[in-house]
């Protein structure tokens, strides 16, 4: 059954999802395998799970049967190139300055807001696209300010400068009743 929804729409609604972006990364023995990625989500605290979702024809994903590991590089405000380039947008020469090091066996992106070294669990089918879900080894938090590059809307974005409101803890709420309402 073909769906009802067109692509177009489907993609420009998503896109008024903000979010941040990140570079995923893998080495594969002979080279490092790198791609842009919006598609990241938190899955599990307990155990700390993430995932990402490469599109099934992506040159990562050829990889992900030999990957035992990757990690997902939270990008900077000031990092714009980067994210162009891993996603095979790049049009100059040469490519922007970056460099990856060794975290425990895991490719980490030099200069990233975060990153997230993680053991690959499980690839699960996703349509066009695969979930990869990884376990989470090691956190690297990059030096101040914590100033996150986003994509809303089809373009980047950035945090103002406003301070935001903080949200609730759900760790500790989970105990909680859920709050259901209704409409009249």
């Amino acid at each position: 059954m073909q769906s009802p929804v067109n692509a177009r729409a489907f993609r420009n609604a998503l896109g008024l999802f903000a979010s941040g972006i990140s570079v995923v990364a893998t080495n594969t023995g002979a080279q490092i395998q790198a791609m842009t990625a919006s598609a990241v989500s938190s899955l599990s605290l307990d155990p700390p799970l993430v995932l990402f979702c490469p599109a099934r024809l992506s040159r990562l994903s050829r990889h992900l049967d030999a990957a035992h590991s990757f990690s997902i590089n939270f990008l900077r405000e000031d990092q714009q190139a980067l994210s162009s380039y891993f996603a095979g947008a790049w049009k100059e020469s040469p490519a922007p300055p970056y460099r990856f090091v060794d975290y425990g066996g895991v490719p980490r992106l030099e200069g990233a807001l975060t990153s997230l070294a993680c053991s690959k669990e499980r690839v699960v089918d996703g349509g066009d696209h695969l979930i990869v879900i990884g376990r989470v080894i090691a956190i690297h938090r990059g030096v101040l300010p914590h100033r996150p590059l986003l994509f809303f809307g089809g373009a980047y974005r950035a945090l103002s400068e406003q301070a935001g409101i903080t949200a609730p803890d759900l760790v500790t709420t989970h105990d909680e009743p859920p709050h259901v309402f209704y409409a009249d």
